[in-house]
């Protein structure tokens, strides 16, 4: 099943935009623009979803005008192949019909308190951190009034052979499944399976011996019988899957008979019961998670304030920027897991991991790793869809072993054929070095591969002369003016040609100009350049982001959009002419 592409109207900073996506299921997906584009407009559109229209904040609306209708729509396609259009506007919600959703991002918000002294209104700054509510609204306690005696002396004369399961409402598993059993234990009440179970508990009844030997009766002669009322077996799956000590089928079944007599005796207090147990199972875990990430002096635990339970955080000087990030993430994180309860969930995560350090990093990508196996263990959908401002390709900082990477940004920037192709085979065996040392690097000298670039189906002409240097400078022109279209690959590699040849002509000595062209890497040339007395201005070296991201083509992915998003930015093509001036 996939995504194939989400749209979105008037909302932020978004008039019309519709992102060509195809994202896949249970993988994470990192959606990639640089800041100004539009991320924060992205997250926003799914934090507008109602689940019966599209709401629009105030400040969210496009131009702040609230006349201008958003709109927010997604195709996708599934696993038979329908594909499927679904709009969500101010009068209608169809996601909802397909796919829960949740957004975690910054809970950092700038407060001015005003203040008079001395009849002079002074309005003072601070950062807080937004309270993270994790349970909207507290359910009422409720207990299910269990007692393993009554259920004993109910069942009759060989009540003994009947488990205590006074530890069921310890189990998350089994309660949050229980939730999804109503069903299954109102069919059980129906009555030819509850006379079903009747004469099954009169025949135990008849036997005699002791509990072992009972037991061992039960699971030779009437286990089939057990079997064969449905959605008693639902029940007993249910227990033997839930971690409570049942590993044996027969015993598994006479805890689901324990279960659906409950259930039957009073419904609505085993209803009001399992979620209040749901909930106190939910706010240990909660406390359990907070914990483990809280190394702080400051107590951070979740509180119940009013019928909602949330995590209220210390002023912001009192806890570390990277403590406070990975503490909301995971609260965060947790809360969505409870809320993407459909067969298909949207995850969004707006640029939270792009202020982490490298160890929350770990942490965080560990923790959607594991949701994104429990989606797939329970036969569900994930998608989680990553904004980030950082191309993982160049910072380092995504390690997920499947991640896939999109490009938002989209530009109508093309490089020349002839470029792509060259970089695809530039580390054929029979001119990898001369394309290295020749072209993509400065070098004084001419290559001489005319024959072997016709060879690979290249551009002859580049293979020998200057013609390559030609073709990269009058692009790099084009850039520059601003008139032409320009190749962005060819950009990359003329800056990166402009500035060795700088430091190259500095050199005094041949010797030095020949361990130059000698040293492998950009960065290195310019410091060993340096250490001889050439005067290298900082800006070559924060260039590298330029120069050093379009000279190897990675198959299967978008190798323009990064780089035409960098070159699109004013100061970076400030720097540019400056380079070709020097």
């Amino acid at each position: 099943m996939t995504i194939k592409k989400i749209e979105i109207k008037n909302i932020k900073g978004i008039e019309k935009k519709a992102f060509e996506l195809d994202i896949l299921a249970n993988r994470p997906s990192l959606l990639v623009a640089p800041n100004g584009f539009g991320k924060s407009s992205f997250a926003a559109a799914f934090l507008s979803l109602l689940q019966n229209r599209l709401s629009v904040q105030e400040d969210n609306h496009h131009k702040a005008d609230s006349d201008l209708p958003p709109e927010l729509c997604i195709e996708y396609e599934d696993v038979t192949h329908q594909v499927y259009s679904l709009t969500a506007n101010g009068e209608k919600n169809e996601i909802q019909q397909h796919f829960s959703w949740f957004v975690i991002n910054n809970q950092i918000k700038a407060k001015g308190v005003g203040r008079n002294f001395g009849g002079r209104n002074v309005v003072s700054a601070s950062i807080d951190v937004e309270p993270v509510v994790l349970i909207e609204t507290i359910p009422a306690q409720e207990s299910f009034g269990y007692s393993y005696t009554k259920k004993k002396r109910k069942f009759g004369t060989n009540g003994k052979v009947l488990p205590n399961i006074t530890q069921f409402s310890d189990s998350s598993s089994f309660i949050k499944g229980i939730g999804d059993k109503f069903v299954e234990l109102d069919r059980i009440g129906q009555v030819r399976n509850s006379q079903a179970i009747a004469d099954l508990v009169e025949d135990v009844n008849r036997q005699r011996g002791n509990t072992d030997q009972l037991l061992a009766w039960i699971e030779a002669n009437k286990l089939d019988e057990f079997e064969a009322i449905e959605p008693l077996k639902q029940i007993a799956e249910l227990i033997l899957s839930s971690n409570l000590g049942f590993t044996e089928r027969h015993v598994a079944y006479l805890a689901a008979i324990q279960i659906s007599s409950l259930y039957a005796a009073d419904k609505p207090k085993f209803k009001r019961a399992q979620k209040y147990a749901d909930y106190v199972l939910e706010k240990k875990q909660y406390s359990q998670i907070l914990a483990a990430f809280n190394t702080s002096w400051c107590k951070i635990a979740p509180k119940e304030k009013g019928r909602k339970l949330v995590v209220e955080f210390p002023k912001a000087k009192h806890i570390s920027n990277g403590q406070r990030d990975v503490i909301t993430f995971v609260a965060l994180l947790h809360r969505a897991q409870n809320k993407l309860r459909s067969k298909n969930g949207i995850l969004i995560i707006d640029e939270v991991f792009d202020y982490l350090d490298d160890a929350n990093l770990v942490a965080v990508q560990y923790y959607i790793t594991k949701m994104i196996d429990r989606y797939k263990g329970e036969g569900r959908r994930l998608y989680p869809l990553i904004l980030t401002h950082l191309n993982p390709h160049y910072f380092k900082n995504f390690v997920f072993s499947k991640q896939k990477v999109y490009y938002l940004y989209k530009h109508d920037i093309n490089a020349k054929p002839a470029m792509i192709k060259l970089l695809r085979n530039r580390q054929q065996p029979n001119i990898e070095q001369d394309v290295s040392k020749y072209l993509l690097h400065y070098h004084p000298g001419e290559i001489n591969k005319r024959q072997d670039f016709e060879s690979l189906n290249l551009k002859a002409t580049w293979g020998e002369g200057q013609n390559f240097n030609t073709f990269i400078s009058e692009e790099c022109r084009k850039y520059a003016d601003s008139e032409e279209e320009f190749d962005p690959l060819a950009v990359c590699c003329a800056v990166r040609n402009l500035v060795e040849k700088n430091a190259y002509q500095q050199l005094q000595s041949q010797a030095d100009r020949d361990t130059f062209i000698n040293t492998f890497k950009t960065r290195k040339k310019l410091e060993f350049a340096e250490s001889v007395g050439a005067s290298i201005p900082e800006y070559f070296y924060l260039l590298g982001v330029i120069y050093n991201e379009g000279m190897h083509w990675r198959e299967e992915q978008d190798n323009l959009s990064p780089i035409a998003a960098k070159l699109e930015n004013s100061i970076v093509r400030s720097l540019i002419c400056k380079v070709r001036q020097a």
